[in-house]
């Protein structure tokens, strides 16, 4: 989530924390909109295994519907009648590839055929000129299976988290280990290979193996290896504060008090937002919905075990410099490596952001 989207989401949140409104009961119970089914089918096409056209398809049918729901309550109103020709034409496809595709999506679920004793697809309407009974492609499914789309696509979204960070730990390993040992010839195949793993879209397996491998040769490193690079600054790329490199002592975190003030001036925009809370788990919620905004996934779940002051003080550090930051998650991962291994002071987050003075 690029830094402007996060900035606009936050920006919804009302002043002081508030919260936007929810639905009540009532709105609850409204059907999705036709569009909003055809959007958690294209989010979770890739664990489906549908291509692009498969997609196209369906938006093509969907836009044969009348009205904005697709419902039992409306006669057959969600049935598809258009034909194969007319679908090709809106898909700009073939007729060929039409029909496959439909097969495709028909063995999936997506969509039931209601055939016709001729095979032809028809609608007959009444004196208003609503569809009172039609056969052809009934997408049906789509509304009735909801639920249980929107529940894979969680899935598909922790499981793509799970993966980033994953990613994320096998990339700075290798550059520790490459900082390690960087005149290791023998090593130089296994380094493309990492590197290659790490550009594709590699599965878990993959991953976790590589991880276990990276950090098989770490353990190899000897001490006088890592004495060596002691004096050496570890290269970053994106966002860099020269206090975030120096080398400290681990302070336990659940013994760590900060005064208020201290917190209003490091971090008054989650002050901000915390400030009404009605109790510690509302406030509690409140920084988990927050965290969710900067898109920190699982993340969030490792930096809690930090503690509640240094949970507030992360989440604070990174809220004020969101602006600046390319990749909130990634960033917060070197956050929360160097609070656990005990290269960055939990003080040092408490320095205010310095802001560009306006001319």
């Amino acid at each position: 989530m690029s830094a402007d989207k996060i900035m606009k989401t936050m920006t919804g949140l009302a002043p002081n924390g508030a919260h936007s409104p929810v639905y009540s009961a009532g709105q609850r119970d409204i059907a999705p909109s036709k569009w909003t089914l055809l959007q958690v089918i294209e989010d979770i096409r890739e664990p489906l295994g549908l291509k692009g056209t498969s997609i196209s398809l369906l938006r093509a049918m969907i836009s044969f519907i009348k009205g904005d729901h697709i419902s039992a309550a409306q006669d057959d109103g969600h049935i598809c009648f258009a034909s194969n020709v007319a679908l090709a034409r809106r898909t700009h496809v073939s007729v060929q590839t039409v029909e496959r595709h439909i097969t495709k999506l028909v063995s999936l679920g997506l969509l039931s055929r209601r055939s016709s004793a001729n095979g032809k697809r028809w609608a007959r309407r009444d004196t208003s000129g609503r569809i009172v009974l039609a056969t052809g492609l009934s997408l049906m499914p789509l509304s009735a299976r909801y639920s249980e789309f929107v529940q894979i696509n969680q899935t598909h979204k922790e499981r793509d988290a799970n993966l980033s960070i994953l990613r994320d730990k096998c990339a700075i390993a290798l550059a520790s280990l490459k900082r390690y040992l960087p005149a290791r010839p023998d090593l130089e195949a296994f380094f493309n290979t990492a590197r290659n793993l790490l550009r594709r879209r590699s599965p878990e397996e993959a991953l976790t193996a590589l991880l276990k491998n990276i950090t098989t040769h770490i353990e190899e490193v000897t001490p006088d290896q890592t004495d060596n690079l002691r004096d050496t600054a570890p290269k970053n790329e994106g966002h860099k504060e020269p206090h975030l490199n120096q080398s400290v002592k681990e302070e336990d975190s659940f013994r760590i008090e900060v005064g208020p003030d201290e917190m209003e001036r490091a971090y008054p925009r989650l002050c901000a937002e915390l400030r009404t809370a009605r109790s510690q788990t509302d406030c509690e919620r409140r920084m988990s919905d927050i965290a969710n905004h900067l898109d920190l996934g699982n993340l969030w779940f490792d930096i809690k075990k930090l503690g509640p002051a240094k949970t507030f003080m992360t989440l604070g550090y990174l809220l004020e410099r969101i602006e600046s930051i390319k990749k909130p998650r990634g960033y917060a991962f070197h956050l929360l490596q160097g609070l656990t291994n005990g290269t960055l002071a939990w003080d040092t987050l408490l320095q205010p952001m310095r802001r560009k003075k306006s001319l």
